[in-house]
């Protein structure tokens, strides 16, 4: 794997479970619970530079290298019980589908999380079940990871750490594109940078970098106002 898809899962890992860490241990008026809103906003643009480089990318960074069947998909899993399934160099055909669902889901996560702040009760509940979909999908694809690595004694955790699998010369890609990777982590950094140091702990607001659009983190105060009215009746 090229270095910008194994930068994008790792930082990605660590930004969804810190996210989701913060937001399962406290409520919505702690101040913590604005590091999850804050890591909501750099996963979002994370995910649609991944998009992009599904479509530009290296050769098994492409989707179109990892589009597969439902037969193929039941034929890896017969494969993966009986330790005589083939071995692909790329994306295997039950990852694909956990890497399709998580993409979809965590563009679903950030959108409705923006979109509860006006305390729109349908945004909230369906941003519930999209995060307790993720978990499920990021559950079933931990499990597989293991499975593969029993049933097939490959280890492709070390492959997304070093970029290296086993196969031929011919499968190999031609490029790790490293300048790409660099890049790709310095806008991370500077994108998180910007969100984090523009955080104002008062109003709870930040501003995007380079659009220059403030935006709220955690409830409206209309809304907190409301419920406290609400809990004083």
């Amino acid at each position: 794997m090229g270095l910008p898809t194994r930068l994008f899962h790792w930082l990605l890992a660590f930004g969804f479970l810190t996210a989701f860490g913060s937001a399962k241990w406290v409520g919505d008026d702690s101040p913590v619970f604005s590091v999850h809103m804050l890591l909501g906003l750099v996963i979002g643009p994370m995910v649609a530079i991944r998009i992009l480089w599904g479509f530009a990318g290296s050769q098994y960074a492409r989707f179109r290298s990892f589009l597969f069947g439902p037969g193929e998909v039941l034929a890896y899993l017969q494969g993966t019980l009986t330790s005589k399934g083939k071995r692909y160099t790329g994306y295997n055909p039950g990852l694909s589908y956990a890497i399709y669902a998580m993409l979809l889901l965590l563009l679903g996560i950030v959108l409705t999380g923006l979109l509860r702040r006006g305390g729109n009760k349908v945004f909230e509940e369906l941003r519930e079940l999209l995060v307790t979909a993720m978990i499920i999908v990021v559950a079933v694809h931990v499990l597989g990871v293991v499975a593969h690595i029993v049933t097939h004694w490959e280890n492709i955790v070390r492959s997304m750490l070093d970029g290296t699998k086993e196969g031929t010369a011919e499968d190999g890609i031609r490029s790790s594109h490293s300048v790409v990777g660099f890049v790709f982590l310095l806008l991370v950094m500077l994108w998180a940078g910007g969100l984090f140091r523009s955080f104002d702990p008062s109003s709870r607001q930040t501003v995007l970098p380079i659009v220059g659009v403030t935006v709220g983190l955690g409830e409206d105060e209309e809304q907190e106002d409301d419920e406290h009215h609400g809990e004083d009746d």
